[in-house]
């Protein structure tokens, strides 16, 4: 349990910050309720980004209502929670293309910076059917730059806590029928540093995080073709490389055999193809893409890092698909929208002996239509229905001799889920500057390869079985806008079944007990979130957000991690004079629940 205050002073001198035209409009996604752009509750954008000095794709989430950061140990990563959803409950999109690691679903958010982003588009609850499968609690979309003048760029360098390094180079041309951009960054940390109310141990004596190193570097290159005012064609390529440590547990109670790791290499490459074709009456978009995850894991014997435990175990994984989005042109009362997706997650396991492969399939089609009744009331309705398929999971512990039939199943049962999500949502606007909406829609998410087949290091045991979660989101909110301020409310539910828990089962392998997946939580997460801006001639810009969360099992099985019950943050822009801006931020957030050993393999 921890509570988490951070503080932030930034003076910026001459800024230049990123205009609206920058935005790649091919990369944005449909999120409802982002039509207000004064409220931070749904978008980032590039200009507050750098405002606040936030480097990565972590800190700029982190002063989002309703977002909360989540550490973890097991893989010295950093993640975010959504309405206190882990990150499985949602996917990550970069420019409208999934990110997230084909086997378990996360993404280490802390290795994205912010220095090649447009905006951070964020949808909660109440997400478009158009978006694709598991869309359990949301999704988060990072938009890149487009260039706009024949020739720009921008450079960066600073130093950070922990011995840290940082630069950032970014170079673009746009030639009216044709754009190109080319950016690249470099973050290395020596060491996580210590509180200085640490009490040294024979595990952690000194000021600095042992293991707790980490290197990213990142390359970013798109090339784009406009051949008219309304069509575009782009190509894009991303490549990340990082190294890092797993800093170990403190207290050598907590210490076991699996505690010393590093990785030699973490990398991962993204290829994809944007489109937007216009017609006489409608409009296609395509996203087609193929992303690689390579990496490999190294277990030490010993805090010397300098034996190996056992082999490495470098994994190879990869996610392929394509997306298409078919939509008439906005009417005066009617707008009507289908998506179709389909991509295939495949995760290998790279022995010396043999290669372990699992393989999984999605599928979702959703249908979106926006009814416009009046001038002031809307309704938009909608449905998707999802399907995943497993089409290969060999058995990493296969043995033909072994004395349980777990150990002796070369391959698992390959199972098949779907589902149908409805969502309604009404949305009024009082006057101008005065807008309700209230709404309801039913999310599904599929388990995961990890959470149906894996061992975890021989801490639990396989479980194929494992059916959707499933919730019912309701949500209810208002925003009024004044002359130079403006406050907005949102009041949120989320009724969850079949949620995926860790049970206590008998061990095949050697007697006694072991850990399970299975579909045995009911779960409500529910509260509210407040914000709230303030401008003054220009000169002076004030905003806050609070979030207020309850979220609880039902059935008081277990503690629900990463939840905190209060969050605040607060922001101050000044501008004394045109060339100086000086923003002062902060978050504050209650006392959680955490479980340190969460995303161990």
């Amino acid at each position: 349990m921890y509570k988490k205050i951070s503080f932030v002073v930034a003076t910026t001198l001459f800024a230049n910050f990123a205009s609206a035209n920058q935005t790649y409009e091919l990369g944005q996604i449909d999120v409802l309720g982002a039509k207000d752009t004064k409220f931070k509750s749904n978008v980032v954008y590039s200009e507050d980004m750098v405002l606040e000095e936030k480097n990565t794709v972590l800190d700029a989430l982190n002063s989002v209502s309703g977002i909360n950061v989540k550490n973890s140990g097991g893989r010295n990563e950093q993640t975010v929670t959504m309405r206190g959803m882990s990150p499985r409950h949602f996917p990550v999109f970069i420019d409208g293309i999934p990110v997230a690691v084909a086997y378990d679903g996360y993404v280490d958010f802390s290795r994205f910076t912010t220095f090649d982003l447009s905006q951070i588009q964020v949808s909660k609850g109440l997400s478009s059917p158009l978006l694709g499968a598991n869309t359990f609690a949301g999704a988060i979309n990072l938009v890149t730059k487009k260039p706009t003048k024949e020739l720009e760029g921008s450079i960066s360098a600073g130093v950070f806590s922990g011995d840290g390094k940082k630069t950032y180079l970014n170079l673009g041309t746009n030639q009216g029928k044709y754009y190109i951009q080319a950016s690249g960054s470099y973050m290395d940390r020596d060491y996580l540093p210590m509180s200085s109310n640490f009490n040294s141990n024979s595990n952690q004596n000194n000021d600095r995080r042992v293991n707790s190193y980490k290197t990213d570097k990142n390359i970013n290159l798109k090339v784009g073709y406009t051949p008219n005012d309304t069509d575009e064609y782009a190509i894009n390529y991303i490549n990340q490389k990082t190294e890092k440590g797993m800093p170990y547990n403190i207290h050598s109670s907590e210490l076991g055999a699996n505690s010393y790791r590093q990785w030699p290499y973490s990398d991962k490459e993204s290829f994809y193809f944007l489109s937007n074709t216009n017609f006489k009456y409608a409009y296609l978009k395509s996203r087609v893409f193929y992303d690689k995850f390579e990496n490999s894991m190294h277990f030490y014997k010993n805090n010397k890092f300098q034996e190996l435990r056992s082999e490495p175990t470098p994994y190879d994984a990869n996610t392929k698909g394509i997306s298409l989005e078919l939509g008439q042109y906005d009417t005066l009362r009617n707008s009507l929208k289908l998506a179709f997706h389909a991509k295939e997650d495949t995760q290998k396991e790279l022995k010396t002996a043999k290669t372990d492969v699992m393989k999984i399939q999605y599928l979702s089609i959703g249908l979106e239509d926006t009814f416009r009744f009046t001038d002031n009331f809307r309704v938009i309705a909608g449905a998707s229905f999802d399907k995943d398929k497993v089409k290969e999971a060999n058995n990493g512990s296969y043995n033909p001799s072994g004395t349980n039939s777990l150990a002796r199943t070369k391959e698992f049962e390959h199972v098949s889920s779907n589902s149908f999500n409805p969502m309604l949502k009404f949305e009024y606007d009082i006057d101008e500057s005065f807008s309700t909406y209230a709404g309801v829609a039913k999310k599904t998410r599929f388990a995961s390869l990890k959470e149906r087949y894996s061992f975890r290091l021989g801490n639990a045991i396989p479980n194929p079985d494992l059916q959707p979660e499933r919730a019912i989101n309701y949500e209810i909110g208002a925003n009024k806008v004044f002359e130079n301020q403006g406050i907005k409310a949102v009041l949120f539910y989320a009724d969850v079944k079949d949620y995926i828990q860790t049970d206590r089962v008998a061990n095949p392998f050697g007697g006694g007990m072991t850990n399970q997946n299975k579909n045995i939580g009911k779960v409500k997460h529910m509260g509210y979130e407040l914000e709230y801006f303030y401008s003054l001639n220009e000169n002076l810009n004030l905003d806050a957000n609070y979030t207020r969360l309850v979220a609880e099992d039902k059935e008081n099985k277990v503690d629900i991690t990463d939840a905190p019950k209060h969050k605040v943050v607060l922001g101050a822009t000044y501008r004394p004079i045109k060339a100086l801006t000086t923003n002062v931020n902060m978050q504050y957030a209650s006392s959680r629940h955490t479980d340190q050993n969460d995303r161990n393999k």
